[in-house]
This record gives structure tokens, sequence and C-alpha cells, in this order.
């Protein structure tokens, strides 16, 4: 089972993200409300899950799988 990995949002589209996580450019799947450029996202399987904030991706830091 994978946990959930972070990623900045470079790019906000309907229904979509373009994020940066570990020096590559990935899009994800997402209906989450409130995000901007520069925000950060939890994701799994290609779909932004929830929106956290800067300090909480640093402490987290890592990627899940």
């Amino acid at each position: 089972m994978c946990q959930a990995s972070i990623a900045k949002i470079l790019k906000v589209g309907k229904d979509k993200l373009i994020v940066e996580q570990g020096g590559k450019r990935l899009e994800l799947k997402s209906r989450l409300q409130d995000v901007a450029k520069g925000d950060y996202v939890l994701f799994s399987s290609g779909i932004a899950v929830d929106k956290i904030d800067k300090e909480e991706a640093e402490m987290i830091g890592g990627s899940g799988c």
C-alpha cells in the first residue's frame, strides 16, 4: 500500500493540477477547492487528496512511493 506523497503546485487547471515533486513535473486529478500556485498538496495514485501548509510539507518531507 502506498502512502501519500507531497508536491508543490505549479499550475491550477480545471479538475487537474500540474505539480513538482522530487524535481519531476506531474499532472494530478483534483477536485480540491481554494488551491493556488505555490500551495502544497498530498497526493496518491495521481489524485490530489488534501492541501497542506508549507510548514507541514517541510516537516513531513520526502515522498510516499
